[in-house]
């Protein structure tokens, strides 16, 4: 049984995600993550028997990451839990991962796409988009609304397609931020 070090897990998941964004999911190893993270050889195979459970672990980690800060804004907005604060709270979202935090979805964009051929990191990715609907879904219920599946359909497009053209194509994309992007986007999607 792996060590429960959690602490150690996550940084060792830290490292998957940095190797990832800067060198792409092919050059994972347990190995690379050992150097990256500065920890004896045999470190990584300790925690995560398999590359399989490497790769897990970081979308796993980056999914973490990403709702832990999205629970971070909401508390920042006092109890603001309805629909139009959940949506500046993802423009806002959307503009630091492009910014501050873009390593991180670049690591994630390339597992959504290793995910296309490792049907066990598939379902987790299909398990972290499926937290993000419940999200919209609560925010909706907060301000007496029900959101449709076409409406939160639609929101996942336009958030996923924003992120990934400013991750890919930034120096294209100068008119507007991502966050505005999405915004022009979604706001009319959610009065539909």
């Amino acid at each position: 049984m792996p060590p429960v070090n959690q602490q150690r897990r996550d940084a060792l998941a830290d490292a998957a995600i940095a190797i990832v964004a800067r060198e792409g999911s092919h050059r994972l190893s347990h190995r690379s993550v050992d150097d990256e993270a500065a920890v004896p050889k045999g470190t990584t195979s300790n925690y995560f028997r398999s590359r399989d459970a490497l790769l897990d672990a970081a979308v796993k980690r980056i999914v973490q990451l990403h709702f832990d800060w999205i629970a971070e804004l909401r508390e920042k907005r006092e109890g603001e839990l309805g629909r139009a604060a959940l949506m500046e709270i993802l423009a806002q979202v959307l503009d630091e991962s492009v910014t501050v935090h873009k390593d991180r979805y670049r690591a994630m964009m390339e597992l959504w796409l290793e995910g296309t051929r490792r049907p066990e990191l598939h379902a987790t990715l299909v398990h972290a988009f499926t937290s993000g609907v419940h999200l919209v879904h609560e925010a909706s219920r907060t301000d007496g609304v029900e959101t449709s599946e076409t409406q939160v359909h639609l929101l996942r497009v336009i958030y996923v397609g924003t992120l990934f053209s400013f991750i890919v194509l930034p120096e294209s994309l100068r008119p507007l931020g991502a966050g505005e992007t999405a915004m022009t986007f979604m706001n009319p999607v959610l009065t539909q």
